[in-house]
């Protein structure tokens, strides 16, 4: 059985939003949330983006901001919110959507995290969701190529 035929079975749609900005030295900041994973006989802890299902009457774009909101506090501006990276494969789908700040808001506390941090886009992120990373990576050299485009 194929990843395909498992997915199809499967139904999940889910949106989150990667806040960023950029310092005077040109680095990038995202906001990365500390999240609580259960495991067999305990609990394990790992940086993840604001990320939550998508109600029947919500937008992707609704639900990340959403999402964004509860978990961090921070208000959005949809309309500068861009789409980042999507996926849809059988019944499940995930859109992440990147919101640049004019600087590093300070986040709320939430009950969705045990901790919410800025870390510098690049830096190696200890205890990171490897969804996150393989997203971050992307986000990277999606920069890249706008700055070169320039």
């Amino acid at each position: 059985m194929e990843i395909k035929d498992l997915l199809n079975n499967f139904s999940y749609k889910g949106a989150s939003c990667l806040f960023y900005t950029v310092d005077r030295n040109k680095d990038v900041w995202v906001l990365l949330g500390k999240r609580k994973l259960p495991h067999l006989f305990s609990s394990a802890y790992h940086w993840s983006i604001p990320e939550g299902s998508i109600a029947e009457s919500e937008s992707a774009l609704d639900a990340a901001m959403r999402v964004a909101y509860e978990e961090t506090g921070i208000l959005d501006d949809r309309t500068k919110a861009d789409i980042f990276w999507s996926v849809r494969e059988g019944g499940v789908s995930e859109t992440l959507y990147t919101l640049r700040l004019s600087t590093k808001v300070a986040p709320k506390r939430s009950q969705s995290y045990s901790d919410l941090f800025w870390f510098r886009l690049g830096d190696a992120i200890d205890d990171i969701d490897p969804l996150a990373q393989s997203q971050l990576k992307h986000f990277s050299s999606y920069l890249k190529v706008r700055r070169k485009a320039v």
